[in-house]
């Protein structure tokens, strides 16, 4: 007789299987993998507790089911577990990186327990059930993302969605179309293997509308993987004779075979001329694994259990080579690799990886032999599908729902193998005592739930305040907002991170204000929060790059408003370059200050580090010329300045930097023409229109000095300095 745990087990697992793909919610910063880790996790730990309530409650003892690839899950688990606790950033090991969130330690942890709801839970008649619940998930799937790429949610609801969904790219199961890709990969291999067992109609018509999204997206990951597969799939099926006199089913792999082959050769989207899609910024393979190689190298612990799990982020920065920085998008900092293989290398290391290989190396060994000994097809969709989402791994990240999917066929698999599973018992209804102390433990387990519960609504609640604090224009209303999100979740430095910049934004705000407007007291307010809330970040997540980065700037800014800025700046761009020692921009940031500082050898020194890591960086030649001149080769500057001039002659940096070089070393009509050139192409260039004033107003023609200097005075109103020079040469 079904009771209620029994219910409640049933309808959490096809509640999560069907929603997975679909679910994500508008209010949180980043909106799919932070909303669909929130539904895995706390589903399946409802799901686990009514399994154990029914147990202890209900039965009286302790019932489960027992599998040849339980202690390879737990082997994984567990290196996991000591990855994430010998990590960079533990609070990114244990939530995922911040932006990311599927790469975490409760992702995994969600995706275990689910393993063994479903080893416990499944047998025949419940595997065909969840399968079904899943390919109508996939079809809704394919339905909203067909009427987004064709625009008819925008033209049927207007403005009535939220602004995500009006974009071609939405699609409920990832943030790009290329994650949708290899979503439907996989899928389409399960179609594929049912349509060969049986031919359902809806199964076809899922499979065609699965296919021509592919077609329009374009994805070679995603056509990587189904030639891969269904390769294997067609040789495998040949060798065994799998439908012999049935031998033309083998035609409908082969098929799709030769259509993503084809694929991987043309671009349907410029053949579909209207079809504007954005692609994702995928870090390349080669870059992937060799960053995963060099974290492996870099020390005994990171050759063992990897930089933390859910940290490449931190990997990328440290590791990237130098070689990056002659890509399209080298200031980009990814927080994810091009495959999930690499990831697994560089966050969990050699223990990691040879114990994740141990568990898919186990359930291929044993499906492969009991396939033999069944000579049974019913589990090869099962298996094909697991092989899809292994070959995937080795062309793209992992996102909630393909680790999802992973697990999930995983459970169902060794659920479905009867001749494998044996049954273990404690029971517990002639010991009073032992009894007690499983109650105990369940009511153990209710408290973490809800205590699960209650800081989970937090977290969410603060990120969702925080990105209503993002989406606002002015810094004051953006402050109070991420102010109550670091109350609600003061662990995460991402928020203060953020704070830091909004406070030091809206104290440059404010210095701009003529300087009878201005609130000193608001500015020196904001001065100390700014750097107060940069450096309990940086104590909070000390190895995050980002943090020091924005430390660093902070000080820079307000050098001349705090004493000893100008140390502190150079002591937080030093601490950033050993975490990011491949960026040529923090090495040009730290030459400025040192600069600034009068230790023209260091910057130098940093300035020449940062063109040797990336030669074409323009503002590291600016500085190049600076230097000169500050060592009094004004020639060589100039000489320097007039390249740069030539070779980006509507650069107003260069030009206003060359007309302040030609004015100082006395070529004052040479100064004019380029400070004109200035004024051409920025006719509101401050700087500029105040040189071009002081050099008239030195040649005498005062006239020509007071038309400039009124324009400064327009952008600058009640500027105290430019009344009283044009008071001076009205006179």
């Amino acid at each position: 007789m079904e009771t209620l745990y029994d219910r409640v087990i049933k309808y959490s697992l096809y509640l999560l299987i069907f929603l997975i793909p679909l679910f994500f919610l508008p209010f949180s910063f980043e909106k799919f993998e932070f909303n669909k880790l929130y539904l895995l996790f706390f589903l399946t730990i409802i799901s686990f507790f009514a399994w154990l309530a029914k147990q202890i409650l209900v039965e009286k003892e302790i019932k489960f089911r027992k599998t040849s690839l339980d202690a390879p899950v737990l082997i994984f688990l567990a290196i996991a577990i000591l990855s994430a606790i010998f990590s960079v950033d533990k609070y990114s090991s244990f939530f995922g990186f911040y932006g990311r969130f599927s790469d975490g330690l409760i992702t995994l942890i969600s995706c275990v327990l689910l393993y063994f709801l479903l080893t416990n839970y499944g047998s025949s008649t419940s595997i065909v059930g969840l399968l079904k619940a899943l390919m109508w998930s996939v079809f809704f799937v394919v339905l909203i993302s067909y009427f987004s790429i064709f625009g008819i949610l925008e033209k049927v609801f207007g403005n009535r969605l939220p602004q995500m969904m009006l974009q071609r790219n939405f699609n409920p199961v990832a943030g790009s179309l290329e994650g949708l890709a290899m979503f439907l990969s996989v899928l389409v291999v399960l179609l594929v293997m049912m349509i060969l067992q049986s031919s359902v109609i809806f199964n076809y018509l899922l499979l065609i509308g699965a296919i021509g999204l592919l077609l329009i997206i374009d994805f070679s990951a995603a056509w990587m993987t189904l030639i891969l597969t269904l390769s294997i799939f067609t040789i495998f099926a040949l060798r065994k004779r799998l439908f012999k006199e049935k031998a033309t089913k083998i035609l409908l792999p082969m098929l799709l075979i030769v259509i993503a082959g084809i694929s991987l050769m043309i671009n349907y989207q410029l053949l579909i001329t209207n079809l504007k899609l954005p692609k994702e910024q995928i870090l390349g393979q080669g870059t992937s694994f060799e960053i995963g190689v060099t974290t492996l190298f870099d020390n005994i612990k990171n050759s063992l259990l990897g930089s933390g799990i859910g940290t490449f982020f931190y990997d990328f920065s440290k590791e990237k080579p130098a070689q990056f920085n002659q890509t399209l998008f080298w200031q980009v900092r990814y927080d994810r690799p091009g495959n999930h293989i690499s990831e697994l290398l560089a966050t969990t290391g050699l223990l990691g990886v040879m114990s994740y290989f141990l568990l898919v190396g186990v359930f291929l060994l044993i499906s492969l032999a009991l396939l033999e000994a069944r000579s049974s097809k019913s589990q090869i969709p099962l298996l094909m599908t697991f092989l899809a989402l292994l070959v995937g791994q080795f062309f793209y990240y992992q996102n909630v729902v393909l680790a999802f999917l992973f697990w999930l066929i995983l459970g169902l698999s060794m659920g479905s193998w009867e001749e494998l599973i044996k049954e273990k018992k404690l029971a517990f209804g002639n010991f009073p005592e032992l009894n007690l102390v499983f109650r105990i433990f369940l009511m153990l387990v209710g408290l973490i739930v809800i205590v699960a519960g209650f800081w989970g609504q937090k977290i969410y609640r603060a990120d969702m305040i925080f990105s209503q604090g993002e989406a606002k224009n002015s810094a004051s209303e953006r402050i109070k907002l991420i102010e109550k999100a670091v109350k609600l979740n003061p662990k995460l430095a991402h928020y203060r991170n953020i704070l830091a910049r909004s406070y030091l934004t809206e104290t440059l705000d404010e210095m701009r204000k003529p300087a009878a407007q201005q609130d000193s007291v608001k500015i020196q307010t904001n001065i100390a929060k700014a750097i107060d809330t940069a450096k309990v970040a940086s104590e909070i997540s000390p190895n995050n790059i980002v943090n020091w980065e924005t430390l660093g700037i902070v000080y820079r800014e307000i050098r001349g408003l705090a004493s000893g800025a100008l140390d502190w700046g150079i002591k937080s761009f030093t601490r950033a370059i050993t975490l990011e020692p491949a960026n040529p921009v923090l090495h040009t940031e730290l030459g400025k200050l040192y600069l600034l500082s009068g230790e023209i050898e260091k910057a130098k020194t940093e300035i020449e580090k940062a063109l040797t890591l990336k030669p074409d960086y323009l503002d590291a030649q600016i500085q190049m010329a600076l230097v000169a001149e500050k060592e009094g080769k004004t020639d060589e500057a100039i000489k320097k300045m007039e390249k740069l001039a030539d070779l980006y002659p509507l650069n107003t940096d260069i030009l206003f930097q060359l007309g302040r070089l030609y004015y100082n070393n006395e070529k004052i009509q040479e100064a004019i023409s380029v400070l004109e050139r200035v004024i051409r192409v920025q006719p509101n260039h401050s700087n500029a229109l105040y040189s071009l004033g002081v050099i008239y107003s030195k040649k005498g023609e005062k006239q020509k000095a007071i038309q400039y200097f009124e324009k400064v005075l327009e952008l600058n109103p009640d500027n105290q300095d430019i009344i009283q020079k044009i008071k001076d040469l009205k006179k």
